[in-house]
């Protein structure tokens, strides 16, 4: 957890504040793509944005973790699959509540040998971000698994907010989620 004073409080506010917005984005793509699973492999250039966005939040978050709690200088998905902390908040699962859809979307970080430990939405997001001739790669899947990822780490992150404020704002997108504070 951050020591939430000072710059770690403006970090902390700009991470709830950048979840709250993915958040709030991606509920409104519901208006043009209906929130089905059949649709779940539906991409384009707005859901790209947003994955992008969301997995920018998710490295964000992963490395504020990482430098709170470790000792290693490194941070990246190398450092990160290791991280016992993040680890731990892998094994949380979510529920897609537009589509009743249960899910853990750091399961992949479980994996007993490190070396097979994958995210294959961060997989996907990283090839798109290099090529965008694999824009079938920015789903509504991946975004919906990173955009929870995030909000799991960002919760993680700024736990300490809890005995600040004991404001718990309910996901609107995920059931088992909430993010600390207020925007």
């Amino acid at each position: 957890m951050i020591k939430l004073e000072g710059e770690n409080l403006s970090r902390y506010s700009d991470m709830v504040r950048m979840y709250y917005l993915l958040e709030n984005d991606t509920d409104d793509l519901g208006s043009i793509i209906h929130f089905d699973k059949r649709n779940l492999d539906t991409f384009g250039i707005r859901i790209y944005n947003l994955l992008f966005l969301s997995c920018n939040l998710f490295e964000y978050a992963a490395k504020e973790i990482v430098k709170e709690k470790s000792i290693k200088i490194k941070s990246d998905m190398n450092t990160w699959k290791e991280d016992p902390y993040i680890i731990e908040i892998s094994e949380n699962e979510l529920t897609f509540i537009p589509v009743e859809c249960k899910f853990k979307p750091m399961e992949g970080l479980l994996d007993t040998n490190v070396e097979d430990r994958k995210l294959t939405w961060w997989q996907d997001y990283n090839s798109v971000k290099h090529d965008l001739s694999k824009i079938h790669k920015a789903s509504l899947r991946n975004l919906i698994y990173a955009l929870g990822s995030a909000g799991l780490l960002v919760n993680y992150a700024t736990n300490d907010v809890r005995s600040l404020t004991g404001i718990g704002k309910q996901s609107i997108l995920f059931d088992g989620l909430y993010v600390y504070g207020s925007m």
